[in-house]
Parts: structure tokens; C-alpha cells; sequence
């Protein structure tokens, strides 16, 4: 099946998805907010739309083990972004009937140490052996210093001085 080209049509599969909670076009992207996304379900319509998937991304929240997930689909019209959140640190995995998403999962566990459970090889992907996934997700919850003066040296003309 391809891809419905009509946006209110395709937003209506969208909503029909079990967890979806509203569906809004931004930039001419669809975002689909679904706090408690039904992850196979999502798979299984995207796949009957003939919506395939591009990438995962994951954002860590400071203070506790949950991160924001979004699956960013694609077809020939229009991205297409799934936002959802980690419940217990965890989603299911796409990666079983979803080939593309492996690497990713594997990515976002390494650096958020979100589980995959039903990942077909959740072997570290970047993480060097002897690193805990927490040590990495502590780091990208940190803020970032910024420099308060050019540290360059070829911020400052000394021949001006």
C-alpha cells in the first residue's frame, strides 16, 4: 500500500493508533503525541500506511530514569513524528519487525539507558565495555557550560594591543 497523500486522512490513522492523544501538522510535518504509544500497534499501522521509518531519537529528562522517544517516519510527502514517553525506563522494541530501528535502540541505550525489551541483539553499540549506561545518560542530562570569553587565541589581535 502507498502512502496517503491527503494530511487529514493520513492524521485520522494516526489518531486511530492506541496511545495516540492528539495530532497536529507543524511545519509541514505531522507530530503525534502519544504519552502512551502502543509501540507494536504504531509499527503495524505505519506499515499498512506504507509509512516507513527513518529514525528513533530520545531525549533524557533530568531528575528520573524516563526519557521522551520520537519515531520519525517518512514517505515521499511528508515526515511523519511519533513522540512518545519511556515508562519505567523502557519501551518495546520495533527492532523484532522493524529492521531499521536496531541501531537506534541500541544508540539511545547506550547513551539514555532506555530498555528495549525484545530486541533482538542488545549487544552496546558505542558504549565501551566497563561503562554503565547510567554514566553516559547523567552526562547528557547535565547542563552545558558555555565559555564566557573567546578562549581562541586568535579571538583577540595582540597587534592592536
Amino acid at each position: 500500500m502507498t502512502a496517503d497523500r491527503n494530511p487529514r486522512r493520513l492524521a485520522d490513522a494516526l489518531q486511530a493508533i492506541p496511545g495516540v492523544r492528539s495530532v497536529v501538522e507543524r511545519d509541514g510535518a505531522l507530530w503525534a503525541d502519544a504519552p502512551l504509544l502502543e509501540v507494536e500497534a504504531m509499527a503495524a499501522a505505519m506499515a499498512e500506511l506504507g509509512i516507513r521509518l527513518g529514525t528513533v531519537t530520545a531525549i533524557p529528562h533530568a531528575g528520573d530514569a524516563e526519557s521522551t522517544v520520537i519515531y520519525h517516519y517518512i514517505d515521499e510527502h511528508r515526515v511523519i513524528n511519533v513522540k512518545t514517553c519511556t515508562r519505567n525506563g523502557a519501551l518495546a522494541s520495533l527492532a523484532p519487525t522493524v529492521r531499521a530501528a536496531s541501531w537506534a535502540e541500541r544508540e539511545i541505550r547506550d547513551l539514555f539507558a532506555v530498555e528495549f525489551p525484545g530486541h533482538p541483539n542488545p549487544v552496546p553499540l558505542i558504549r565501551p565495555d566497563g561503562i554503565d549506561t547510567a554514566t553516559l545518560r547523567e552526562a547528557m542530562c547535565r547542563p552545558a557550560e558555555v565559555a564566557r570569553k573567546p578562549v581562541s587565541p586568535l579571538a583577540t589581535n595582540p597587534a592592536r594591543s
